[in-house]
């Protein structure tokens, strides 16, 4: 009786090897496998870890050209603000110097119609004493003319 017990023992005890070999086999390949995960592992941290240096060094830039676009926004403000009183300054001087220019210029036509009425004036006295000699000259012309014609020339002669 103990024979068949033994049987059975011995039989269980050699499939318990070739499940034990078997099991041995996947440790062996689960172990292998592990290293493998291991070493991506380490690979996919690296390779993290640079990804998130050049996301850094990116933000970074990102940073330094938001800066750098916003300071030269501030600056063409500026300078667009400083044109634009530099022209309204331009436009109220030439503005003024067109006025003052516009007063002088009244002024001066002014003066110019006052010294052309009195040349006028003058040359229009000298004209009508020129045509009353020219009558007078030749009223007496005209008297001389014909006293001349009453003279009897034949006699005097």
């Amino acid at each position: 009786m103990l024979e068949p017990d033994v049987n059975k023992l011995v039989e269980d005890v050699s499939y318990l090897r070739k499940d034990m070999a078997v099991v041995g086999a996947l440790v062996d390949r689960l172990d292998a496998t592990i290293d493998k995960l291991t070493d991506i592992s380490n690979s996919v941290s690296s390779l993290l870890a640079v990804h998130e240096t050049k996301l850094t060094s990116q933000e970074i830039v990102s940073k330094q050209l938001s800066d750098l676009v916003e300071t030269r926004r501030v600056e063409t403000d500026d300078k667009i603000q400083l044109l634009h009183e530099r022209i309204s300054s331009g436009e109220r001087e030439i503005k003024e110097k067109i006025d003052d220019q516009y007063d002088e210029l009244m002024v001066e036509f002014k003066e110019m119609r006052q010294e052309a009425a009195s040349q006028h004036a003058n040359l229009n006295t000298r004209i009508t004493n020129m045509e009353k000699w020219q009558w007078v000259v030749i009223g007496g012309a005209t008297a001389i003319g014909t006293l001349i014609t009453l003279i009897p020339w034949d006699n005097i002669f």
